[in-house]
């Protein structure tokens, strides 16, 4: 009985690979998505599109400033988070879940000549009660 079910799918594979596949071998898979197309959280964190300014922190932690508006956050293990803009706030603030990222803008100060100098803003990434604080700097 059970050469039957055996030999059914011997045949159907047979048949298969004999009616020939002329179809050219698919493409390569590109680098990023098309546009619009989902993606995992670890093609995300590598894709460059629509990421306006990009600040490393302290621990391995990196914020990326999107076109969007938002900030996305990821952490050192793969783990994301999305923070939205404060509207008006002054400096330039973002917050969600249990996290809040205030940008800085470069100041000619002593301790801040060199980012001054490059134009790139200082940041501080912490939790909103004020536990904990990763300092981060802008980069290009």
């Amino acid at each position: 009985m059970r050469t039957l079910p055996t030999l059914a799918t011997a045949l159907l594979a047979a048949c298969l690979a004999g009616c020939g596949n002329n179809a050219p071998p698919p493409a390569p898979a590109p680098d990023k998505p098309a546009a619009g197309a989902p993606a995992d959280a670890a093609a995300s964190a590598r894709d460059d599109e629509g990421v306006l300014r990009r600040f490393d922190c302290q621990a391995g932690t990196t914020v990326a400033v999107l076109a969007n508006g938002d900030a996305r956050v990821s952490l050192p293990g793969g783990q994301q988070h999305f923070l939205s803009p404060v509207a008006g706030s002054e400096p330039q603030v973002y917050t969600g879940d249990t996290l809040y990222f205030t940008v800085e803008a470069a100041s000619a100060d002593a301790d801040t000549a060199d980012a001054a100098s490059t134009g790139a803003a200082t940041a501080h990434l912490s939790q909103q009660d004020g536990a904990r604080e990763l300092a981060c700097g802008e980069t290009s």
